[in-house]
């Protein structure tokens, strides 16, 4: 099930970003890293739920939080029409057809809102599983970003990648 976030999720979306933090290096954030408070995940909910350039949705297995997807809209008013995409699942749920129902969600609430569009997402230019799903939704590569992760002593480039939305 592809449902959006609700604050009393806060507990499992903290859970769930714990575990999935650790399993993989394609990640903003590291293992441990993601210290968050209840209440401030709580908060950090709160906020995007009374946005209208937020979102933040979870796919659910068998009552499990198996991914998230959120969508961040600028503040300011002349660039409150974009905003970052965000996209992780649990290792074990990979190759599910996950990612593909996050994205789709995702696209079509943009699409809805009024306000998105443009969605913008950084990328490693190495995480091959992720590029194909930003193409196969449209996504166009727009730059690259030298050294913008550091893991383990060694750089990682990103690519800058954005879709266009047409109401």
């Amino acid at each position: 099930m592809i449902r959006p976030v609700t604050a009393e999720d806060a507990a499992n979306v903290l859970q769930y970003l714990n575990c999935v933090t650790a399993e993989t290096d394609f990640l903003a954030s590291g293992e441990g890293e993601f210290d968050w408070t209840i209440e401030k995940e709580r908060k950090f909910i709160e906020d995007h739920l009374n946005a209208d350039n937020k979102l933040i949705i979870l796919a659910e297995i068998k009552s499990e939080v198996a991914g998230i997807a959120g969508f961040t809209g600028d503040e300011k008013s002349r660039m409150r029409h974009t905003g970052e995409l965000g996209i992780s699942i649990l290792r074990r749920y990979w190759g599910l057809g996950l990612g593909s129902a996050l994205m789709e969600y995702i696209i079509e609430w943009a699409k809805s809102s009024g306000v998105v569009r443009k969605i913008n997402l950084k990328a490693r230019i190495d995480n091959d599983r992720a590029l194909r799903l930003y193409k196969r939704f449209g996504f166009v590569l727009e730059g690259t970003i030298s050294r913008q992760f550091q893991i383990a002593g060694g750089f990682h480039d990103a690519y800058l990648m954005g879709l266009q939305i047409d109401p």
